[in-house]
């Protein structure tokens, strides 16, 4: 939608604008003068006018008709010079004469002009609105108070407590020292002294170091909350205007096109707010701050290492462990999975016809998992216990398409990356057949999200979310989208792409190249951060980010395993498992932190659960 700067135009002060040659945002419409007035020159008029009547801008459909306004709405956002004339059902897309025979010559469509919409919808859209920009605003407030709270206080506790820590190793160290160089001579007992200060200096600032870089991360995801929060009221606040303003029975196309991109934009909203009322209210930090608390207790046990060293032991042994302290540090900042069991789960049905094809799955909020069996064109919704209870037969004609990667959008809601070609005796005769496909889960019941269809110009091997934008892989390209299927911007190229994942605050993404065998980091942006290349990694199926930040990597076939990278995507943690417990079949990998369970997908009927500390 058009940003402040732009509505401005339309229906600004005509006073200022023919007097002072500027535009002024209006706030009310006379009717006797037939002049809008901003706030400043409507105290004038009403000093000199007390008795015309005025309509604020809750009473826009009484304003009058703005042909530039009207023109602007009418116009497509993709083919700027053409109006919109249909509306596509089944992608809920609206559509100009361009539009319509490139992706939509098989749809069914209405034209807009006889298209209607009930007054009880345009005032259930008008109060999702206001509550929407009421959630907006609340969410602002919190992120700002806390990165007030972040500023004020956060740093300067922890490292007071980093402090402390370091003082208590200190003094365990001072003890040491006078039992173990008794009848060392003085000057090589200063010398020694004072490397073991400088190690530990070196381990203190690194902490802290640590400690402030978690600080500049926590703050900048309050940050962009805020900005995001900033963007989206305004435009709110302008549909909901428009949708006042088009209102009035003789408006009715023009309501019906201010409608839908209401619609849109709600559930853009909708989904930014519920991945932030994790994210970035103030559980996070609440969390955030008793993790540190968590690794602050466990680096103090640092001190009983020091002091658990013998007598005897040699200096230069003793420096070096104390050398890698700072290691052990940065470790427990990244919590390695260990696995403490393994089991097996039967996921193929009775209707099934071919043996089951795990391409990619998705945990949802309530524990449940949805699978998406590409051999047999379903998608599988698994309770807790990992057993069928429902599934969804994705039908298409004379289409060969594939079930590559699904995400999920709401707790309720999730996407399906469909990945299709037309053939003709193994020729390829069309490849813009991808789509993304919504599904909505209610109670243990799975449904086709009707007129949710987004068709894309390209392959869609891989698809992830994150605050109202969807990242999709096409095998060579990385593309941002909004919800809505409207391309953002190609954000990365490289030679085969087929799997993407974000980091849960959405600064981090992480693809790999299976050609080059690589993992490969990027900012929100497509700006590259990192490349990750390792013997163990061949044949990389899939990337899966835990919501805690944990980077899980499954292989195939020439290196059958399941690796834990570092968040900074830089260097393998651990290989949580072993080829032969994977048995070389493995497709997709994600995890459970309702069961604490890995789960591995498989070109078998089973899938295989590791459950992990």
């Amino acid at each position: 939608m058009a940003a402040h700067s732009e509505r401005i135009s339309f229906f600004c002060c005509e006073s200022c604008k023919n007097k002072k040659n500027i535009e002024e945002y209006s706030v009310y419409y006379c009717e006797q003068c037939q002049q809008c007035f901003c706030r400043e020159c409507c105290e004038l008029h009403d000093y000199l006018f007390s008795k015309h009547v005025k309509y604020d801008r809750g009473n826009m459909k009484k304003w009058p008709v703005s042909k530039e306004l009207e023109a602007f709405l009418q116009m497509c956002e993709i083919h700027t010079h053409k109006q919109l004339e249909t509306y596509c059902k089944y992608h809920s897309q609206l559509c100009c004469s361009k539009c319509d025979p490139l992706s939509h010559r098989k749809c069914k469509t209405i034209a807009i002009n006889s298209a209607k919409i009930h007054a009880d919808d345009v005032h259930q859209l008008s109060v999702k609105l206001r509550i929407n920009m009421r959630k907006l605003k609340q969410l602002q407030w919190c992120c700002e108070s806390e990165i007030q709270d972040l500023k004020s206080s956060y740093q300067r506790r922890q490292e007071i407590m980093v402090r402390t820590m370091n003082n208590k190793i200190n003094s365990t160290l001072d003890k040491i020292a006078r039992g173990t160089l008794k009848k060392t001579r003085k000057v090589e007992q200063i010398k020694i002294l004072r490397l073991m200060r400088s190690t530990l200096d070196d381990v203190e600032n690194t902490t802290i170091n640590e400690t402030k870089r978690t600080l500049l991360s926590l703050e900048a995801s309050l940050v962009t909350g805020v900005e995001t929060c900033i963007r989206h009221y305004p435009e709110l606040k302008l549909l909901h205007e428009l949708l006042l303003y088009s209102s009035d029975k003789d408006k009715k196309k023009l309501c019906f096109i201010v409608s839908r991109k209401c619609i849109d934009k709600i559930q853009q909203v909708e989904s930014y707010l519920y991945e932030n009322r994790d994210k970035l209210e103030c559980a996070i930090l609440k969390q955030t701050k008793q993790d540190t608390m968590e690794y602050l207790s466990k680096v103090s046990g640092l001190g009983r290492l020091v002091e658990s060293m013998k007598a005897n032991t040699d200096i230069e042994q003793c420096l070096s462990k104390l050398a890698g302290l700072a290691r052990i540090v940065s470790r427990y900042l990244s919590h390695v999975f260990t696995v403490q069991g393994k089991s097996e789960h039967n996921v193929h049905l009775s209707s099934d016809s071919d043996t089951c094809c795990i391409t990619a799955m998705c945990i949802l909020p309530s524990g449940q998992v949805l699978v998406a069996d590409e051999n047999n064109y379903k998608v599988k919704l698994l309770n807790e216990q990992y057993r069928v209870v429902d599934h969804l037969v994705y039908v298409t004609l004379m289409v060969h398409r594939y079930l590559k990667d699904m995400c999920m959008i709401t707790p309720r809601e999730v996407a399906v990356a469909v990945n299709g070609y037309k053939t003709d005796s193994w020729k390829i005769l069309d490849i813009g057949t991808s789509v993304v496909q919504f599904i909505t889960v209610t109670q243990s019941k799975l449904e086709l999200v009707q007129g949710r269809n987004l068709q894309l110009q390209h392959d869609c091997t891989g698809i992830a979310h994150h605050q109202g934008e969807l990242f999709i892989c096409s095998g060579r390209e990385l593309y941002k989208y909004s919800l809505n299927g409207k391309m953002i911007s190609k954000l990365y190229l490289d030679r085969s792409i087929d799997r993407c994942a974000v980091s849960p605050t959405g600064d981090k993404l992480y693809i790999f190249n299976l050609l080059q065998q690589k993992l490969v980091t990027l900012t929100r942006d497509g700006t590259l951060l990192a490349t990750f290349t390792h013997p163990d990694l061949k044949t990389i199926r899939d990337v899966h980010v835990t919501p805690a930040g944990q980077v899980l990597l499954i292989c195939g076939r020439m290196s059958p395993n399941i690796l834990q990278i570092d968040s900074e995507g830089r260097s393998k943690l651990a290989t949580l498992v072993i080829g032969r417990d994977v048995m070389c079949s493995q497709l997709s990998v994600c995890y459970s932190s309702t069961t604490s369970s890995i789960i591995v997908g498989m070109l078998r009927n089973n899938i295989l659960v590791f459950r992990v500390v």
